[in-house]
């Protein structure tokens, strides 16, 4: 914790040392005072905004994990049905985010709905991915030891291979902790009223560089604590490797 308030104090006194010796116009990149200053103005605005995205972005994670979970169990547990939805998997993550971005909005609307669906297709991925690498990475030693004390092939996989699996799951979720504030972001940037992303693009029109700054440390900050918060439960739950 300190040593991250020791690295954003260095970074915020080289920002603003540089603005004013390269006289750096203020609506092209405003210095960490001037930014600071707009947040603590728009503090109810910007809590307003924040706590939108929020739970666009928790939504994401929890649906996208539990869908991307399903998924992996799924692929690993039947080799005919990875071979049916591997492509389908791959495709969903070929098409870039902000193409199909306007399409979900148009179809789900400008709500949270669409925003929700937008996370979801980011974070399922990298879960499924983990999990399943995982999946099929048991030690075959282990199996072998469920084979030998008499273990059936359901009893093998829900006793050995996901415990064993757990790990890589948890470094899916990492990343998809991380990745889950793009999608709420992107759909607030393509449609919708409400949200940091909203309130980015409103800001930016206006060249208010200012706002927009403030918006963007808010959300940087609300990434880093999921992160934090998402790790510690892992380590403590997940412990084994």
């Amino acid at each position: 914790m300190l040593r991250g308030l020791f690295i954003a104090t260095i970074i915020f006194l080289i920002w603003e040392i540089s603005c004013v010796i390269f006289e750096i116009p203020p609506f092209m990149l405003p210095p960490p005072t001037k930014i600071f200053t707009s947040m603590y103005s728009n503090i109810d605005i910007l809590l307003n905004h924040a706590s939108y995205t929020l739970v666009e972005i928790l939504a994401s994670i929890i649906i996208g994990s539990f869908i991307g979970i399903s998924t992996a169990l799924i692929i690993s547990s039947s080799p005919r049905l990875k071979r049916w939805i591997m492509p389908i998997l791959l495709a969903s993550q070929s098409i870039p985010v902000f193409a199909l971005a306007p399409l979900l909005i148009l179809w789900l609307g400008y709500g949270m709905s669409s925003k929700i669906v937008i996370g979801v297709l980011i974070v399922f991925f990298p879960i499924t991915s983990n999990f399943t690498d995982a999946l099929n990475k048991v030690p075959q030693e282990l199996i072998d030891a469920g084979k030998t004390i008499g273990f059936t092939k359901f009893q093998i996989f829900w006793k050995i291979k996901i415990p064993a699996s757990l790990p890589g799951l948890s470094s899916g979720i990492r990343v998809a902790t991380c990745f889950a504030p793009i999608g709420a972001v992107v759909g607030e940037w393509i449609g919708g009223s409400t949200g940091l992303g909203s309130f980015m693009i409103y800001s930016n029109a206006r060249l208010q560089t200012d706002n927009m700054f403030a918006a963007l440390l808010i959300l940087i900050f609300i990434t880093i604590s999921l992160y934090r918060v998402t790790d510690k439960v892992l380590t403590k739950y997940v412990w084994w490797k």
